[in-house]
């Protein structure tokens, strides 16, 4: 394989991650190519981010290898800045010939890369990075992060060497199936977007809690949050666990729609009908955001489990007077409903879109295939005729060379009989003169 390494690094971190994968590869026998981003202007941490958030761009340099399409493989090194940083967004940008192309990610950060990846701020770097490429129609496909300041996580340990060889076998093994990898992305996308919606519900909801108490208000007390706390937590890991693993994603799913729901449910509770007619709207939300991962059966699971939660909810006495069980069961079936045929709708289409992207490629891949052996032999058969040539052309020259040696023999032959007849004549001459 021909793969291109672009990166860019300000403390070096980023670029020893860079050459450890350029050696990795290298061992494997692949062909590698390195780029190194430079801007014009270098900043420090704060100077690029006050870049960032006051002009969302930057210039770089030429480029060295600005077209990708030589290349079987991508790879894009950034520092993870919650968010790309600008020379690689900037250079995302200007770089040609990502169509189709495999891209992945390797980054560098401060803090454990497994707290970084599920917490707000790699999230971040992931999602700028998958857009940037899907602008480009290239295709996202795997991530390696490792700590510049853990010894223990970072480039050089026992740990990111063992991180790199996964890392640089995903990169061998191609896609097979446009479908099947939009697919799984999505559905594994789906896993870390709940864990990370978790984590970052957990740390706001500390946030709030300790602002609140400290302002006298009181929503939940300690034992009710860290209740709260403990089912967030919990659902987090297991989630963090099934997606480092790939394995397990459908069952995630309904872990986590059991835990938004549950959280939902032990929230009313305690708050009892101090929100009011919220309480249906928010199991509205909830639907919603199970409706979009477009299964059937996670949104059938999630009817049943909220029915469940209202009917616990009704018998609890302080509520019974807040929740109308007619009303409010017509109107979580008929949600469903509609969740349901809009969720059923939308994936039956979304696969659509991908069987005839798929098969495009697979034309297209068959045309580019034939193009190329009809230029193979094209080339083959002019190769032919130019030998065909230069052989005929060689023989006339030699025929052309006979001719004039003989033209020459021929001429010289002529000249000496001129010469010899004017000889005769002046022989004759003169011994007409000596007979006289």
């Amino acid at each position: 394989m021909r793969i291109l390494i672009a990166y860019y690094s300000t403390g070096g971190s980023t670029r020893k991650l860079a050459e450890a994968l350029k050696s990795s590869l290298e061992k494997r026998g692949h062909s590698i190519d390195l780029e190194k981003i430079t801007p014009l202007q270098e900043h420090n941490f704060w100077g690029w981010l006050y870049q960032r958030w006051s002009f969302k761009k930057c210039e770089i340099q030429p480029l060295k290898f600005p077209n990708a399409s030589p290349y079987d493989a991508i790879l894009i090194g950034s520092p993870n800045w919650t968010g790309l940083s600008l020379p690689v967004a900037q250079y995302l940008k200007q770089i040609k010939g990502l169509q189709g192309k495999e891209v992945s990610l390797f980054s560098t950060t401060a803090a454990p890369p497994a707290l970084e990846w599920y917490f707000i701020s790699a999230y971040l770097l992931d999602l700028s990075f998958s857009q940037l490429i899907e602008q480009k129609n290239g295709r996202p496909k795997n991530d390696i992060m490792l700590s510049s300041v853990f010894k223990k996580l970072s480039v050089n340990s026992e740990y990111g060497q063992n991180l790199i060889e996964k890392f640089c076998q995903k990169i061998e093994a191609h896609i097979s199936s446009l479908k099947h990898y939009f697919l799984e992305k999505r559905e594994i996308e789906g896993i870390r977007f709940l864990a990370v919606f978790l984590s970052s519900t957990l740390l706001l909801s500390f946030v709030s809690q300790v602002f609140l108490l400290g302002l006298g208000i009181r929503i939940l007390n300690w034992r009710q949050y860290s209740l709260v706390g403990i089912i967030m937590l919990l659902a987090f890991l297991l989630l963090t666990f099934l997606k480092t693993k790939e394995r397990g994603v459908l069952l995630g799913k309904y872990i986590g729609a059991t835990t938004v729901i549950l959280l939902w449910t032990i929230t009313i509770d305690f708050v009892h009908p101090d929100l009011g007619r919220l309480i249906i709207w928010g199991y509205f939300f909830i639907f919603t955001i199970v409706g979009s991962f477009r299964n059937r059966k996670l949104i059938i699971f999630t009817t049943l489990a909220t029915a469940l939660s209202y009917t616990v909810l009704y018998l609890n006495y302080p509520l019974s007077g807040v929740l109308l069980p007619a009303l409010d069961l017509l109107l979580i079936l008929s949600g469903s409903v509609i969740v349901t045929v809009i969720a059923m709708s939308l994936q039956k289409h979304f696969v659509k879109l991908l069987e005839a992207q798929e098969e495009i490629e697979t034309t297209k891949a068959a045309l580019e295939l034939k193009v190329a052996e009809r230029t193979k032999e094209l080339k083959e058969l002019t190769d032919s005729l130019d030998s065909q040539v230069k052989e005929k052309t060689k023989n006339l020259e030699e025929k052309i060379e006979e001719l004039e040696r003989f033209n020459k023999l021929v001429v010289g032959r002529e000249l000496k009989m001129v010469e010899l007849k004017q000889e005769i004549e002046k022989l004759k001459s003169e011994l007409g003169k000596t007979k006289s």
